[in-house]
């Protein structure tokens, strides 16, 4: 017995020895697994550039490292697989500053020592731990060999969370890093807390479908070109809000003024924000850098932001939508009336690309650069900077951070930017409300390009990081090498500018189905010569030529007005199909399109209809609102041509009129000077004899220097030549038909004066102008007016050649005598059609019908109103008959 357990126990004690894992002490210093640590450069100008590397190639060789900072050897057939070809080289352009790079252990670790891979060159290295921005120096080497394995023992190692390595600007010799030691602790609550996601309370724009289509712009282009976006980013210098007393002013020279310009706007229902881009004379100085801060201020101290985050405020302050603020705190320049909450801005962008390379360091911001500033532009940095912030004059009010390149380093650009907002502000909040990009296709397909995946990840960064920010994509552009001619100009090749006009549309529809909050294009007008000579919907400054791509977003934006993405409904058949619900009505919209670039084109594609319910497909193209046309009722499915071109369906309940070409020039059909209809008149067709009435038959004259429609190109126009200069007299227009009047052109010639126009049957005014313009052509679009059909056109003083109207026949002209019953031409039938059939009936001498509402009145078609036809409207209103047999009584 006792010879067989001895065996056993040699048995048990050689399987012991043979099999098990050496159990190593929690305080024994190894090799530490880099992998699970997160290392980021600083120093991100340069990250990206093929001749750089990153500090990712430190850490790349790690299962070829010496065994420990005292015994730097390695064997040879590991020595000759190790790479040595790639040093640490974030950055060669000194202005930038050093190079460096932090560690975040992901708990308490003790460092005890580093071996370097010293490759070549000498630089100097520093090694720091503590806290960020708070580092402290426990080590350093210098690189003063040649390809050889070293290390560096720290003299009294400590635990800590955080690393930082940095040199001086340049090669930094290195090619390899290990780093050895224990871990000590997991992290605390407290360390926990510090780098954790802070979240901010921040009020959703929650625009439509429509408002997050836009382009960038400026505040001289016309409203006739801007009317195609649903959201404007205005250009707008940081230079231009400062006089030279240090005031806030809110004019832009001789272009117009900020009120006016955002109050237009708004009042069509166009989401802007103005991008107050570059530097201040008055804070920095001559020749004012994009870091606006005084000469020789800490770029990373809020403090130091103090004026351009309280000019932030003061725009704040009268845009928003606080009107509880204290008077004392506005600082308004001499000409600028003092006014606040006005409501026509929720957000501003505090600059532009800050971490372009191009311009030097002066225009370069670091992460902790624009972390400072946003921090002072969003709260005045927690309410230490005095009247600041755009969050100090309007709790809702948004900071959108400038719009930045989409390096391959935006990512750490942002990580950085939270960790110094951990570190100083207490409440640890990413002060932004919107991350902003400038992206778009890479490939000339937008549906194949990266840019959508792109989108996504930033979304999930935010999600996870910075929960409730928005994401805007501020500039993009469409890559278009694969439609260019030699020798053509780019504007005159129609295959371009198709494939331009699909290939805008279609990436602004993939970017909502990827889920961006906002987007727009660079930009609204051409700019100049070379790089940016095509880059707009439109043509250049003073001409504004639309081009096809401009009808294509008019149309996407009248379409999707109200609309918001629900979903991706594609169905692996080759045909994108996307689809809208209208939150207003309950209306739904489907988009449908071939993400090729061929060509392609099915021409009867099956689409199918929900029921009893009215659709209306709208293709892009010849107006701004796109073509409509009803399509057939009482179907399970309809045919329409689907190609690269984006059209849409609308689904309704109800029925609507179709107008296709709103904002149609208007020929007067009949002038005359008296309000009865008396004396002399003009049809147009010949000058009339009455020197008045020839005054307004001028205005009218040259038809043909007036554009066809209000939004139509006006290059090449002829100049018109008869002058109309006669002051304090008056004509009533009679129009061809009822109308809707939609805007008003004129050309403006000499001197400043008076210019009014009235519904000469309610004496409602439509429209006026000072006549403040020289020998120019202005074009203003109004809100629909209520049907019309005789004017009242006063003239004060001043001189003009050519006045238009511009609009589309009233509803009622549009095939509303088939509408039975509607005999105030509403566009519905009610009750109140009947009391204006009653009191017509009873020769009510306060009432009168128009000769359309007469037709519509005569229910059963015997040419007269009587009785019988209110009893069988009153009928239809009650429901005892059907709309089909109300409106048969007629045929």
């Amino acid at each position: 017995m006792k010879t067989r357990s001895f065996s056993l126990l040699c048995a048990a004690v050689l399987a012991a020895s043979v099999c098990a894992v050496p159990v190593q002490a929690a305080d024994t210093p190894a090799l530490l697994d880099v992998s699970a640590f997160t290392v980021r450069d600083e120093n991100l100008v340069y990250i990206g550039a093929d001749y750089l590397n990153p500090v990712s190639v430190l850490f790349n060789d790690q299962d070829k490292v010496p065994a420990a900072p005292d015994s730097t050897s390695v064997d040879k057939a590991l020595w000759d697989v190790t790479d040595r070809t790639r040093n640490w080289k974030p950055n060669l352009q000194s202005e930038f500053g050093e190079d460096s790079f932090y560690i975040d252990l992901g708990a308490n670790y003790v460092i005890i020592g580093v071996c370097f891979l010293d490759n070549n060159g000498v630089q100097d290295w520093v090694i720091e731990d503590g806290e960020p921005f708070a580092w402290e120096q426990i080590g350093g080497f210098t690189t003063d060999a040649y390809q050889v394995w070293r290390g560096v023992t720290i003299e009294t190692p400590r635990a800590t969370r955080w690393l930082r390595f940095s040199t001086p600007c340049g090669d930094s010799g290195v090619a390899e890093l290990a780093l050895y030691g224990y871990k000590e602790s997991e992290l605390t609550d407290e360390q926990k807390a510090k780098t954790g996601v802070h979240r901010a309370e921040i009020t959703p724009s929650n625009l439509s479908a429509a408002q997050k289509i836009g382009f960038n712009a400026f505040i001289d282009d016309p409203m006739t070109a801007i009317m195609a976006g649903g959201n404007v980013r205005e250009y707008h210098n940081f230079s231009w809000l400062y006089d030279d007393e240090g005031h806030v002013k809110f004019t832009q020279g001789t272009w117009g003024d900020m009120d006016s310009f955002y109050a237009a706007m708004k009042a069509r229902d166009i989401s802007i924000i103005p991008c107050f881009q570059g530097g201040s004379s008055y804070i920095s100085g001559e020749k004012p850098p994009e870091i606006a801060v005084p000469k020789g201020a800490d770029t990373t101290d809020p403090a130091s932001y103090a004026l351009h985050a309280q000019a932030l405020y003061q725009v704040a302050a009268r845009y928003g939508s606080n009107t509880d603020i204290d008077p004392d705190t506005l600082n308004v320049a001499d000409g600028s009336e003092p006014k606040v909450g006005l409501g026509l801005l929720d957000a501003v962008e505090n600059s532009n690309e800050p971490n372009k390379t191009w311009s030097g360091k002066a225009n370069f911001f670091s992460p902790y650069e624009l972390a400072a500033m946003c921090s002072a532009d969003y709260d005045g940095h927690e309410g230490t900077i005095p009247n600041a912030g755009v969050r100090q004059a309007d709790p809702d009010f948004r900071l959108a951070m400038g719009g930045m390149l989409n390096t391959a380093s935006l990512i750490d650009y942002l990580e950085e930017m939270k960790l110094w907002f951990n570190y100083h502000r207490s409440d640890g909040v990413f002060a932004v409300d919107i991350i902003n990009v400038h992206m778009g296709p890479d490939t000339y397909n937008p549906e194949d390009s990266g840019f959508t995946e792109r989108i996504r990840t930033l979304k999930q960064w935010i999600s996870e990081n910075a929960p409730g920010c928005e994401l805007w994509i501020s500039e993009f552009e469409i890559p278009m090498g694969d439609c260019e001619e030699e020798g053509v100009d780019n504007h005159n090749n129609e295959t371009y500018q198709l494939r331009y006009a699909q290939r805008v549309a279609r990436t602004y529809l993939a970017a909502l189905g990827a889920g961006i909050d906002r987007m727009t294009k660079f930009q609204l007008r051409d700019e100049g010569e070379g790089v940016y000579y095509n880059s707009g919907l439109t043509t250049g400054k003073g001409a504004w030529s639309k081009k096809l791509a401009w009808y294509y977003t008019a149309c996407m934006t009248n379409v999707l007005r109200d609309c918001y993405f629900a979903a991706d409904l594609s169905t692996g058949d080759g045909v994108m199909q996307y689809f809208f619900i209208n939150r207003e009505n309950g209306n739904s919209v489907m988009c449908y399109w071939l993400p090729t670039n061929e060509g392609k084109v099915i021409e009867q594609y099956q689409v199918q209809m929900p029921g009893p319910s009215y659709a209306y497909l709208t293709v892009p193209g010849k107006y701004a609102e796109g073509t409509v046309t009803e399509l057939p009722r009482g179907m399970r499915s309809v045919s329409i041509e689907v190609s690269e071109t984006p059209v849409f369906v609308t689904i309704t309940n109800t029925e609507k009129t179709v107008i296709n070409g709103r904002g149609q020039y208007i020929k007067p059909a009949l002038l005359c000077t008296n309000a009865d209809g008396s004396g002399e008149t003009c049809d147009l067709s010949a000058a009339p004899a009455d020197s008045k009435l020839n005054q307004f038959y001028r205005m009218f004259d040259e038809p043909d220097s007036m554009p066809e429609y209000i939004y139509g190109d006006t290059a090449g126009l002829k100049t018109p030549e008869t002058n109309v200069n006669a002051s304090g007299i008056t004509c009533y227009v009679t129009l061809p038909q009822k109308s809707v009047l939609t805007g008003f052109g004129i050309y403006d010639t000499y001197g400043t004066g008076s210019f009014e126009v009235y519904d000469a049957d309610t004496d409602a005014l439509l429209w006026s102008s000072s006549l403040g313009s020289y020998m120019s052509r202005s074009l203003s679009l109004t809100d629909d007016s209520a049907p019309v059909e005789h004017l009242k056109i006063v003239k004060g003083g001043g001189d003009l050649n050519e006045f238009a109207l511009y609009g589309y026949p009233a509803p009622e002209q549009q095939g509303s005598a088939n509408l039975r019953g509607d005999a105030d031409c509403s566009g519905a039938v009610n009750v109140a059609d009947a009391v204006i059939m009653a009191r017509f009936c009873a020769e009510d001498s306060e009432i009168t019908v128009s000769a359309q509402g007469k037709i519509n009145a005569d229910c059963s078609g015997d040419g007269n109103i009587t009785a019988e036809d209110i009893g069988r409207l009153l009928e239809y209103l009650a429901g005892l008959i059907s709309q089909e047999d109300f409106s048969r009584d007629a045929a």
